[in-house]
C-alpha cells in the first residue's frame, strides 16, 4: 500500500508541476484539471479484526474505544499489544523513543513546514486594503422606529465596495449567501479562477491508479454481528 501511495501522489505532484509551467511560460489564464486521489479505505484499518466476537476493522467500534479494560484484562492487553507493535515502532525510533535521524530528515524544514506556510499564513502576506467611507453605506434613518434594514446585508453592502477597490488582492467566500453578505458576489462574480466563466457544474477530474496498483475495499452486507470489509 505505501508504494501505491506514493507512486500516486508521484504521478499527482508531477501533474501538478506540468500544469504551473504551462502557465508559467504562456503566461495566459486556463482553468487547469487539478489531479485528486480518491482513497476508500476500512473504518479503523489495521486495527484488530475482532475482539470477543465483535468486529473492530472495517465496523463502527473502531471509531469508539476498541478496547476499553487493557488496564483490567491481561488477554485484551496482549491483543493491545501485537496491533501497536505492528507498527513496527523499533524500526522508527530507538531505545531512548526519538525519531531516527535518517526519518527526521525528511520532514520538510522553514516555509516548507505546513505551520510556516508563507501563503497559508496570512501574516506574512498581508497588504493594506484600500478602504471606502463607511458613512456611504450608512441607512438613512428619518426618524426613529420607521426604517427597516438589516445589519449584516449592510454590511455586505460595505464589504462590496471594499472586494470593488480591491480586486486583486481579495476573494469572496462560498459563505457569502449563507451569512447574507451575498452583494459581495455582485463585484466578485462570475467566480474568479482564471477569471473564465465556465458552467456551475465544473467536472471533478480524479486520478485512476494503475490495474496492477489499483487499491480498491468494500464492505459486505453486514450480518447479526457486523460487517466484514473485503479487499
Amino acid at each position: 500500500m505505501h508504494q501505491v501511495m506514493a507512486a500516486t501522489l508521484e504521478h499527482c505532484v508531477l501533474e501538478i508541476r506540468e500544469i504551473q509551467e504551462k502557465a508559467r511560460q504562456t503566461g495566459k489564464a486556463f482553468r487547469p484539471r487539478w489531479p485528486v486521489v480518491i482513497l476508500r479505505s476500512p473504518k479503523g484499518w489495521t486495527a484488530p479484526r475482532e475482539v470477543d466476537g465483535h468486529y473492530l476493522e472495517g465496523f463502527w467500534r473502531a471509531h469508539q474505544i476498541p478496547i476499553t479494560d487493557v488496564a483490567a484484562n491481561p488477554g485484551h492487553l496482549k491483543i493491545l499489544e501485537s496491533w501497536l507493535r505492528g507498527y513496527r515502532p523499533e524500526e522508527l525510533f530507538d531505545d531512548k523513543g526519538r525519531l531516527l535521524p535518517e526519518l527526521k530528515s525528511l520532514t520538510p524544514t522553514g516555509t516548507r513546514r505546513m505551520s510556516a506556510n508563507p501563503i497559508a499564513n496570512g501574516g506574512l502576506l498581508r497588504r493594506p486594503l484600500d478602504m471606502p467611507d463607511f458613512r456611504d453605506c450608512a441607512v438613512k434613518v428619518e426618524k426613529p422606529g420607521a426604517t427597516l434594514a438589516g445589519n449584516v446585508p449592510t454590511l455586505g453592502n460595505f464589504l462590496r465596495e471594499v472586494a470593488r477597490l480591491n480586486m486583486g488582492t481579495s476573494a469572496s467566500s462560498a459563505r457569502t449567501r449563507r451569512n447574507r453578505t451575498d452583494w459581495i458576489r455582485s463585484t466578485t462574480s462570475p467566480r474568479r479562477c482564471g477569471s473564465q466563466r465556465t458552467s456551475r457544474r465544473t467536472p471533478t477530474a480524479a486520478i485512476s491508479l494503475p490495474k496492477a496498483a489499483s487499491w480498491r475495499c468494500s464492505a459486505n452486507t453486514p450480518s447479526k454481528v457486523g460487517s466484514r470489509a473485503t479487499c
